[in-house]
């Protein structure tokens, strides 16, 4: 009996981890995603706004998800990311930047692999900025700890950056509202 099991055992656990990697093996890194786009706008600089997709584009492709991916394989403009957000009822909002506990639980979701994203629902554009696993760390300007992030700013300034805190996309986390998807 005791050695039918461990066969049996063995098959689950080895089934178990396959299904693991199956889930993130569509995940493109961070650091990638920020090379192709500074391509992106290398090549489309006369176009001042060609890459406006690129953020959700980022999103999808870091989390392994195909929320904002239009049927014909483009992707949502970055100023339609929030009411495709906010419109989904498999994106929750988290709340405010200006809570301590909020930039806490986005960074402990995007270290989990769940899709974090900050938009500012101030800006008439609605920027959005992508939560990125790694670390809080504290914010002077801020006074609070922010979470890690990356961002495709479409417009030749500020530039794109990876693996910072979130204080660098935005002067004040006053209008920072924070979504994840569950």
């Amino acid at each position: 009996m005791k050695k039918s099991i461990f066969p049996v055992l063995l098959a689950v656990f080895l089934f178990s981890c396959s299904s693991i990697e199956e889930k993130t093996k569509n995940k493109v890194a961070i650091t990638e995603l920020l090379t192709d786009f500074e391509i992106c706008k290398e090549e489309n600089e006369s176009k001042r706004r060609y890459c406006s997709h690129y953020t959700s584009e980022a999103i999808c492709k870091y989390n392994g998800i195909t929320d904002f991916e239009n049927q014909d394989g483009s992707y949502l403009d970055y100023k339609e990311l929030f009411t495709a957000i906010t419109d989904s009822p498999f994106w929750k909002f988290l709340g405010s930047a200006e809570d301590q506990k909020v930039l806490d639980d986005a960074q402990n979701l995007a270290n989990r692999g769940f899709p974090v994203v900050c938009i500012d629902a101030n800006d008439k554009h609605k920027f959005a900025v992508l939560i990125i696993e790694g670390e809080c760390a504290k914010s002077r300007k801020w006074k609070l700890n922010c979470p890690n992030s990356a961002a495709f700013f479409p417009s030749k300034k500020p530039d794109p950056y990876v693996n910072k805190t979130l204080n660098y996309a935005f002067k004040k986390p006053n209008g920072l509202e924070l979504f994840v998807k569950k």
